[in-house]
């Protein structure tokens, strides 16, 4: 409990009452001062008995938007009911959590008064997972001679998206695979299930279903059957290394990268399928939920990939663990006897290219990545084209563990500079980029598409038609 400056003053005024009759030795003073006194423990008494009580009768309902966009201003309200009404005024503030910036959200309450409700706008600068929960109540008495400040339990979290761009594309060569990447994308990236037969198109089937390596190969539309009722898996495989964070800011590959996985996720979500996640730094594996431990990992997952940032790239990957022949291969090495002498060659080798794969983090992280074998399981690896050959041999792996594998690639040439002002050098590293691509789209079971922004690839592209016309003329 605290006492107000007016307490400090009526106890000034009683206890000069007090000295006055002293001096005067006069009845009255003295009086006045005891009954001044006796006044102040009468307050003070009925004061904490009210606010002993307020706490636990009070109910404080904080509502505001799960989700927001950094950058993005939402509306706070606040809702406060007593269950009885008191004696007293009260006033309840909620400060906006650190990060955030608003106004407090102020209610009050006068005495007898049982509800009320006050608002504040709230900007959310930062990406990230927030807590409101600064919630206070504030106690004072009718005469303004004692205050109490409480601190309440109340809370609501706020998760707050990175500024995703609005012009994202995936795609084959420039063309889109949808004309919104959203359910028509996470189709064709999904999990899947079980491949029963390719047969001829006819008329009817849906779009999605359409084979089309079967198309090309036979020349006409086929699609693929599949069987019913198969439990399905996704093993995501993020790249945050310090290349995915070229471009420009709120536009860089991360940010595209970001967007297109979380679609994955959500995807992956609503099928009810089950769902994997490693993260990969230049240090090797930051984050891995194995999809035989979390079968309901999609909320944990959205939330890593909305906090997800580039790592600074200063140290070379060290892949995710040692080789599990090292503490054999020494035994081996002091081993004189000709048995030892035989295996020593195999293990050394065999550590040397276990270096060699944990040099490699995506590669890595497929390695390490836990595959479920009673069941249908697609790899989605997302990434960009800056390690061409550690790609393959991350694609290889994952082909090697039984599953389907989509690959989605932010191509380097669409984010090189801030303004783009090269569209002719532009164009050929996309080229080149559309080669690699097309060869991981060639491998058995693998479908390779390209992310990044929708205007930056038709500008290229528009360059390049120009720039063939001109040498055809």
């Amino acid at each position: 409990m605290q006492v107000t400056r007016r307490y400090w003053t009526v106890a000034a005024l009683g206890t000069a009452l007090a000295v006055w009759g002293v001096v005067v030795a006069g009845p009255l003073p003295v009086l006045g001062s005891g009954a001044i006194g006796a006044w102040l423990l009468v307050r003070q008494y009925r004061f904490v008995r009210s606010a002993t009580r307020v706490p636990q009768r009070v109910s404080v309902d904080l509502s505001t938007r799960d989700r927001v966009t950094a950058e993005e201003t939402a509306e706070l309200t606040v809702g406060v009911t007593l269950d009885t009404a008191m004696p007293v005024p009260l006033t309840v503030t909620v400060e906006p959590p650190v990060g955030a910036t608003g106004d407090p959200a102020t209610v009050a309450l006068a005495p007898g008064e049982r509800e009320a409700v006050a608002s504040t706008a709230v900007t959310w600068p930062v990406a990230g997972s927030f807590t409101v929960d600064d919630v206070s109540l504030s106690i004072s008495d009718a005469d303004g001679l004692f205050a109490q400040v409480v601190d309440l339990d109340a809370g609501r979290e706020v998760a707050v998206s990175p500024r995703a761009p609005d012009d994202l594309h995936v795609g084959e060569g420039g063309n889109p695979i949808a004309t919104g990447f959203g359910e028509q994308a996470s189709s064709q990236i999904g999990t899947g299930i079980e491949p029963a037969e390719i047969r001829e198109y006819v008329p009817g089937d849906a779009v999605r279903q359409i084979d089309w390596k079967a198309t090309a190969r036979l020349d006409q539309p086929h699609v693929m059957e599949f069987e019913g009722g198969a439990d399905r898996q996704t093993i995501l495989v993020f790249d945050h290394r310090a290349s995915m964070g070229d471009g420009r800011a709120g536009t860089t590959k991360l940010d595209y990268a970001r967007q297109l996985a979380v679609a994955i996720v959500d995807r992956a979500r609503t099928d009810d399928d089950g769902l994997g996640y490693y993260a990969v730094g230049d240090d090797g594996v930051t984050t891995a939920i194995s999809p035989l431990v979390r079968t309901d990992a999609w909320a944990t997952v959205r939330t890593k990939l909305l906090a997800a940032a580039t790592t600074d790239g200063r140290s070379g990957g060290v892949g995710p663990g040692r080789s599990p022949n090292t503490r054999l291969a020494s035994r081996v090495a002091s081993d004189d006897s000709a048995f030892g002498r035989t295996l020593e060659p195999f293990l050394s080798e065999g550590g040397a290219y276990q270096q060699r794969f944990d040099a490699q983090p995506l590669a890595g992280a497929i390695r390490t990545a836990e595959y479920p074998s009673d069941i249908v399981v697609r790899t989605v690896i997302v990434t960009d084209d800056s390690r061409p050959d550690e790609l393959r041999a991350a694609v290889r792996r994952a082909s090697r563990n039984g599953s389907t594998v989509a690959v989605f690639m932010t191509p380097t040439a669409l984010f090189e500079s801030s303004e783009l002002t090269d569209l002719a050098g532009a164009y050929s590293d996309y080229v080149a980029f559309e080669e690699f691509r097309r060869e991981l789209a060639g491998m058995e079971g693998v479908d390779a598409y390209e992310i990044g922004p929708g205007d930056r690839l038709s500008a290229v592209l528009s360059a390049g038609r120009t720039r063939r016309r001109r040498e055809s003329a």
